[in-house]
């Protein structure tokens, strides 16, 4: 599966996912995460990518064009239309998009190619909006930019990809995998500052372990 982001910051992007499991999933080849940067796509010499808003008002706002001919450098629109190909979808970080949660994941897992529109300043040209499939925010909170967010979502997606954590059995015990919250866990030392692992663990009664972490289970 692919991930394409775009974005101003595409470092932030790189070094984040060359490490831990999006790095070795990468060197696995279960995945490929790519950041574009829009600023390469301007037409001007200075490379604007935001401008005043039109009517007046606080801070600058990301033009269309620079966002449109990095789609369109990706085969994704076209004349003014979307032309992406079957299994694609192309989503924009936005406060007032549809809450991402396990589910979501779960279907952009699905996908062949995830691309993903992070912003920064004040938000977008309303006519950005033309070429996406689905606004998407990560959290009722205001940050400085939509890379965080988008490698939240990535993250998140491919980790539900075969073959990225390793084991399989990992994934079916997770949290929120069941609608619940996972039950509580422990391991060595046996006993830290008065602090014992529930006897029951101990026991070897796999039945009875399996019903305190059912119990257990939020």
């Amino acid at each position: 599966m692919k991930f394409n982001i775009l974005t101003l910051f595409p470092d932030l992007i790189h070094n984040y996912s060359e490490e831990s499991i999006l790095g070795r999933a990468q060197n696995k080849e279960f995945i490929e995460i790519y950041a574009h940067n829009f600023r390469d796509f301007t037409l001007d010499k200075q490379h604007h990518v935001d401008d005043k808003p039109y009517g007046g008002g606080a801070g600058m706002i990301l033009q269309v064009e620079p966002i449109y001919r990095t789609l369109e450098n990706m085969g994704l629109v076209k004349n003014g239309k979307k032309i992406k190909p079957p299994k694609t979808k192309i989503i924009i970080m936005d406060p007032d998009g549809k809450k991402f949660d396990q589910k979501m994941a779960k279907q952009f897992s699905k996908l062949d190619n995830l691309v993903i529109i992070s912003g920064r300043y004040e938000g977008f040209d309303e006519r950005v909006y033309k070429f996406v499939d689905e606004k998407i925010s990560v959290g009722d909170y205001v940050l400085a930019g939509g890379e965080l967010p988008a490698l939240i979502i990535t993250e998140a997606t491919a980790r539900l990809i075969p073959g990225v954590l390793g084991n399989s059995d990992s994934l079916k015990e997770e949290t929120f995998e069941s609608g619940n919250i996972e039950y509580p866990q422990y391991t060595r030392p046996e006993d830290f500052m008065g602090q014992k692992v529930p006897k029951i663990l101990l026991s070897g009664d796999h039945k009875k372990i399996g019903q305190w972490r059912k119990d257990q289970s939020g």
